[in-house]
């Protein structure tokens, strides 16, 4: 009662005669809260009951005010009383002691303020960095202590100003001072120089006070104090300094923490997870409010699922934002300790739900990465690291292996479940992907004929009358009765070419000065009969012969023979779109130009060629198309006999790999008229036998037009409830054959979109030309 008297006294005083100076005010404040210690002997009373805060609060106050008098970097006397009486390290101690009671939380507060609202650099002081660091050694602990809300503010406002002043780390990188113990002298120097070293190696291992504290509170069962917490941590691993990064990877726990957190919240998930509702789960790292009652599709396990996202994205994030070595290292070990030991061993289990259920979770993965380390870290767990092209019979990487294995399996949900995992995969920017899955087996091109050496002497001299007379028909003037014209005459009956194109021929994409260009082959190969020939048609006539010549550049296929070439592959009686108002594939150009966009602003770091290697450049081996290719081509050839589902996950994961910029992808998927070495097969040459099939099977089955138009009417949701249960509709979606009639649908969908793709790829090439 009486020290409260007499600062009020004071305070009286210096009203009614304010001629102390700051300084003057300054000292009386820090000798008011000496002479307490002094003073009292009971020292149980809490700090509250005192006027230290008071007397803190008022040196703080006269700090600032001193701040805005002086010039900018000058320090004022007040300042310096502070520093040289080393009166930071005393509140050190007094709050290291909690003496009286509650001395701690007063001091952090006096701390974390000091640090916030003075603006000039003050860690570089040794008076300063020096109790902040010991102080720093304070927090954390004791768990779920009553002053967790002050560390944390104090510990992040320090994180704060690290990152203001990145070299001020340097100060809190500790190493522990080294013994003076003598090694004992011994008739074997050898022993001597080894327990030396022993004990130097044991007593100089560097100390991050910080990050340890942080670490501590990061456990906190306040999850606003565990945030906090690891917010300051992620600031700590993105300073620049690489000293401080080596620190926190070789002499802390956060990387390994945060690698064994993910794999605790992944235990707790329940075996079994609808892949439905994984993916429909979005979470950010943060706090998660929404309770239970306020959410509308709560299933089981759902909380544990967002505990485990949020986790995972606050790991991706912080390997993005961290120093390389940081980031490196937390990838490495997210692997070591999550992915091979407990993703690995679920991806290859027999069980079909915890296969669904697993690769489920791993495709949810691969959508919440952005991080470029973890990316890669991840891709290359589930492709492996080979480059090299594949050969027949090899098996490769393991989970690669099973993973395009089950894009064949004969449950449906397990095969849709790894195509959209790999779906996913090509929508992320990685160049590792499109090379191990498809480009290390084109690369070469040995999948493109060889023309015979007399061929090529005869076509170098000119005589193309011969060359036109040998040449297969067009496949853009294969029609199915009355569409014979649409193929071959005015491209503007498929849908939009007309006006935008010139005439005259120009080169194809996958063409460049130096190399070949493409020649018309017959699509129809391999024994497949020429069901949609057109006799009267001689665009066939027209075809380029090989040369590199540029007076021969008109002659190459131009853009309408390579879209009408797919808009054509469809019979007139299979055909169903016009129908429901759809004609052409103007519907799919608009999202083949934002789609192709995006794909070649992620594949600009991977430098690829625009144009094809020259074939005087490429080996003259068998061609093996790969492991995921072949089983890709096998699900569309099956395509009239596979469920809706199945075929339109085929299809968009076929036409994101179309979209690749590059010049081996572009003939080998999208060029019509490649000729191919024997034995080969293109994406044109699948869809040709596909059509070919149902050529054959259309002529089975009655009014099979009719029925078309109403299953495309029934998926386009055009059929009303009350018709559904018609005689005309309810029959045929019951019928043997439905999964016929949906295949042809996605069959003529496919075809429009591979046709809008080819467009727009084309117009960007002669961009850049």
């Amino acid at each position: 009662m009486f020290n409260k008297f007499a600062a009020a006294l004071h305070h009286a005083v210096e009203v009614l005669a304010p001629t102390q100076t700051l300084l003057e005010d300054f000292t009386f404040h820090w000798k008011s809260v000496t002479h307490y210690f002094i003073n009292t002997k009971d020292d149980k009373k809490p700090v509250q009951e005192s006027n230290i805060p008071s007397h803190l609060d008022n040196m703080l106050a006269l700090l600032t005010q001193e701040e805005r008098q002086v010039e900018d970097d000058q320090t004022g006397p007040c300042m310096e009383y502070l520093l040289q009486h080393k009166i930071l390290e005393t509140l050190h101690t007094l709050g290291k002691a909690d003496c009286p009671p509650g001395m701690k939380q007063v001091v952090l507060m006096f701390f974390l303020n000091l640090l916030g609202k003075i603006k000039q650099p003050l860690l570089p002081h040794v008076n300063v960095y020096k109790p902040v660091h010991n102080l720093i050694k304070v927090c954390g602990e004791v768990r779920a202590g009553p002053t967790e809300k002050e560390e944390i503010q104090f510990l992040c406002t320090v994180c704060s100003k690290l990152k203001q002043h990145p070299y001020s780390v340097n100060f809190f990188l500790e190493l522990p001072r080294q013994k003076s113990k003598k090694p004992r002298h011994n008739s074997s120097t050898s022993a001597a120089g080894s327990s030396s070293r022993t004990s130097l190696d044991d007593i100089t291992q560097p100390e991050f006070s910080l990050v340890n504290s942080l670490i501590a509170l990061a456990q906190s069962p306040d999850s606003r104090i565990a945030v906090k917490a690891c917010e300051g941590l992620m600031l700590c691993a993105s300073l620049p300094e690489k000293q401080a990064a080596q620190c926190i990877v070789d002499h802390t726990q956060f990387c390994a923490l945060l690698a064994e957190r993910l794999c605790t919240l992944y235990n707790a998930l329940p075996l079994s997870m609808d892949p439905v509702d994984v993916d429909s789960v979005e979470a950010k790292w943060g706090l998660y409010m929404l309770s239970d009652g306020e959410d509308t599709n709560m299933f089981p396990g759902k909380r544990q699922l967002i505990s485990l996202l949020s986790w995972y994205d606050y790991c991706d994030q912080v390997i993005k934002e961290a120093h390389p070595i940081v980031g490196r290292s937390l990838a490495n070990q997210i692997r070591e300790r999550f992915l091979v030991p407990i993703m690995e061993q679920l991806l290859l289990q027999s069980s079909e739900v915890g296969i669904l259920t697993s690769t489920a979770h791993l495709v949810k993965f691969v959508k919440m990465t952005s991080s470029p380390a973890l990316l890669d870290v991840l891709i290359k767990f589930i492709l492996g690291e080979e480059t090299a092209p594949e050969k027949p019979g090899e098996g490769g990487y393991k989970l690669r292996q099973r993973l395009i294995d089950r894009c064949d399996n004969i449950s449906d949900e397990i095969c849709i479940m790894a195509l959209k995992l790999f779906e996913t995969l090509f929508l992320k920017s990685n160049g590792h992907i499109i090379t191990n899955l498809v480009l290390r087996n084109l690369q070469s091109r040995v999948y493109h004929g060889r023309p015979a050496p007399t061929e090529h002497n005869n076509q170098g001299s000119g005589d193309s009358s011969d060359q036109r007379s040998s040449n297969p028909r067009d496949p853009c003037d294969q029609g199915c009765g009355d569409t014979a014209d649409q193929g071959s005459g005015n491209p503007s009956d498929q849908g939009s070419v007309n006006g935008t194109v010139s005439d005259s021929g120009v080169e194809t994409l996958s063409n460049g000065p130096e190399s070949p260009t493409l020649v018309p082959d017959s699509p129809v190969r391999d024994g497949v009969p020429d069901f949609v020939s057109d006799p009267e048609s001689e665009v066939a006539q027209a075809s380029p012969s090989i040369s590199v010549s540029s007076s021969e550049a008109d002659d190459k296929p131009n853009i309408h023979k390579i879209v009408n070439s797919f808009l054509g592959l469809m019979p007139e009686e299979a055909r169903s779109s016009y129908l429901t108002g759809d004609i052409g594939y103007d519907t799919y150009l608009r999202e083949a130009h934002r789609l192709f966009r995006e794909c070649s602003v992620n594949c600009l770091p991977y430098d690829w060629p625009n144009y094809a290697t020259p074939l005087e450049l490429c080996p003259n081996e068998a061609f093996y198309e790969g492991a995921f290719l072949k089983i890709l081509l096998d699900k569309l050839s099956r395509m009239l006999d596979q469920t809706y589902e199945v075929n339109l996950q085929v299809t968009s994961l076929l036409s994101k790999i179309c979209l690749f910029p590059h010049p081996h992808i572009q003939e080998f998927f999208l060029d019509p008229y490649l000729p191919v070495a024997a034995g080969c097969r293109t994406l044109h040459s699948v869809l040709l036998r596909v059509v070919s099939d149902l050529s054959a099977r259309i002529k089975a089955i009655p009014d099979f037009q009719k029925q078309v138009l109403v299953v495309r009417k029934q998926l386009m949701g055009m059929v009303e409830e009350d018709d559904r249960g018609k005689k005309s509709i309810a029959p045929i979606m019951n019928l043997p054959y439905i999964d016929l009639l949906e295949g042809v649908i996605v069959l003529e969908e496919f075809c429009k979109e591979l046709a809008a793709i080819a467009f727009v790829k084309f117009h960007a090439a002669s961009g850049r030309t």
